[in-house]
């Protein structure tokens, strides 16, 4: 078991840096999308550094800019979302004539994990290895089993839930259906959390398995099937778990997160639409029990 809060210190590295700012090819002749002065300078505003650019000379390099992103970010515990904008797909738009979306989405794959090799490479003497689950970024020692700090959400309300249609409407127009799985996976998993950590006033990490969460949920808000209760209410309660584990094993074989393979299943818009619907149905209902056993 490895601490997953180090320090991303290591990535304050100028080949690892590189690789960020788009300088090394990490799969045949492709790189990370390239970011210039003025855009690495637009980049860590956004993240709360004030940098500007000078276009008459004197600026610094620009693996210097993002070295110094790099330190604020994990200063400010950042990392993970200033790394999660760098992998994010919509950064990659120069994949724009690249085929198909099917394509487009296979090559990002094989950047995205040509980068993170390459990255790792950088990285072995050091015994730790960056390493992405759920779209979570984290370093930990090499040969360790993975814990996932649970994500950090300071309060789930019906509003942030409903919330979740307009988080994907990009998504259903450019037909990034995997990313609508991975959305409405990551909300059930921001409800079950937040309502395990209200509960047990702790803070919660998990292996990244939605069942297992959920399966705690339901312990903690006594959902489990009764033998003395209706049919009717445990046919209710075994529809949310099948939509539960349809979603977590969705996202498991099919999301943005994962390579393309045999195995996958081609999403269609109809099917986003309903795994979204469902996710929010469930989210919805799973709150308002955890609220009621407050009252």
């Amino acid at each position: 078991m490895q601490i997953v809060n180090m320090s991303f210190e290591l990535l304050r590295n100028r080949k690892i840096i590189d690789v960020l700012i788009g300088d090394t090819k990490v799969y045949q002749e492709y790189r990370m999308p390239y970011h210039s002065g003025p855009q690495l300078c637009e980049l860590s505003r956004l993240f709360g550094l004030s940098q500007s650019y000078s276009w008459g000379g004197g600026s610094m390099s620009r693996w210097q800019y993002m070295d110094e992103l790099l330190e604020f970010v994990n200063n400010t515990g950042k990392t993970n979302e200033l790394l999660t904008y760098l992998f994010d797909f919509a950064r990659f738009d120069s994949l724009e004539l690249k085929g198909t979306v099917q394509q487009i989405k296979a090559i990002y794959n094989d950047i995205v994990t040509g980068a993170l090799n390459t990255i790792n490479g950088h990285l072995v003497f050091s015994g730790y290895e960056l390493v992405v689950l759920h779209n979570h970024f984290l370093l930990k020692r090499s040969g360790d089993d993975v814990i996932v700090e649970a994500p950090k959400v300071r309060i789930v309300t019906y509003q942030y839930i409903q919330e979740l249609p307009e988080r994907i409407k990009d998504d259903l127009k450019n037909k990034d259906f995997d990313s609508v799985v991975t959305k409405s996976r990551t909300l059930l998993e921001e409800v079950f959390i937040y309502i395990i950590e209200k509960s047990t006033k702790e803070r919660y990490s998990s292996k990244g398995n939605i069942q297992t969460i959920y399966a705690e949920v339901k312990d903690l808000l006594n959902m489990r099937q009764q033998n003395d209760w209706d049919k009717r209410v445990n046919d209710m309660i075994g529809g949310i778990n099948k939509i539960i584990d349809a979603i977590g094993s969705m996202r498991n074989m099919n999301s943005d997160a994962h390579g393309v393979g045999v195995g996958r299943l081609t999403i269609k818009e109809r099917e986003a639409r309903m795994i979204a619907s469902s996710a929010i149905m469930v989210a919805e209902y799973v709150l308002s029990v955890f609220q009621q056993d407050r009252n």
